[in-house]
C-alpha cells in the first residue's frame, strides 16, 4: 500500500514539473520577445527626440524668418486663406482654428528646414550645419537616420544595445555616418 501512495506522488510530482517546466519555456519566449522589444523602443525615443528637437529648431528658424517678408508671406497667406476657406466649408470655427494652427506650424516648419547636423558626443544635440560647433563629431541627419535604422534592425534580432552611452558608442561605428567637418572659413564640409 505505501508503495502505491509513494508511486501516485512521484507521478503526481513529474506531471506537476512537467507543467512547470512547459510555463518557464513559454514564459522564456515571452520575456525575449519582451527584451527585443525594449531594445528596439530605446532606439525608437533616442530618434523621436532628436526629431522633436529638429522640429522644434526648425521652427523656431521659421519664426526668425518672418523678419524677411520676401519668402514668408505667401506662405503664410496660403495658410491663413486655406483657414479660412476651411471655416467656410466647415462653418466651425474649433475645425478653422485646428486647421489654421497645424498650417502655421507646417509653415513655420518648412520655412526654417535647412541641413541638420547631429553631434554624437556625450549628449546627442541638434543644429544646422551652419551652427555647428568645433571640437565635436557631427554627422549628417539623414545619415544618422540610416544609422538609426540599422541599428533598429539589430534591436529587433535581439542584439542587447545597452545604455545611452552604449547605444551613441554603436552609432559612431556605423559605416553609413557621413561626418560633417567645420572648416576654418566657419562653413561645413561632407
Amino acid at each position: 500500500m505505501k508503495e502505491t501512495n509513494w508511486g501516485n506522488t512521484l507521478e503526481d510530482l513529474r506531471h506537476r514539473l512537467d507543467l512547470i517546466q512547459s510555463r518557464a519555456r513559454e514564459d522564456s519566449v515571452k520575456f525575449e520577445e519582451l527584451w527585443r522589444q525594449a531594445e528596439y523602443t530605446k532606439v525608437q525615443i533616442v530618434a523621436h527626440q532628436l526629431e522633436s528637437r529638429r522640429k522644434h529648431l526648425a521652427r523656431s528658424r521659421g519664426v526668425a524668418s518672418l523678419a524677411e517678408p520676401k519668402e514668408s508671406l505667401p506662405l503664410l497667406g496660403v495658410n491663413a486663406a486655406f483657414s479660412i476657406l476651411t471655416g467656410i466649408i466647415t462653418k466651425d470655427r474649433d475645425i478653422a482654428m485646428n486647421v489654421g494652427i497645424g498650417g502655421l506650424s507646417g509653415a513655420l516648419l518648412r520655412l526654417g528646414e535647412t541641413e541638420w547636423a547631429v553631434c554624437l558626443g556625450k549628449h546627442l544635440a541638434v543644429a544646422s550645419q551652419d551652427h555647428i560647433t568645433r571640437g565635436d563629431v557631427w554627422v549628417t541627419w539623414d545619415s544618422l537616420q540610416a544609422a538609426l535604422h540599422e541599428l533598429e534592425e539589430r534591436a529587433k534580432s535581439g542584439a542587447p544595445l545597452g545604455s545611452l552611452d552604449n547605444i551613441i558608442s554603436e552609432l559612431k561605428k556605423s559605416k553609413k555616418l557621413l561626418f560633417v567637418i567645420r572648416a576654418s572659413t566657419g562653413g561645413a564640409t561632407k
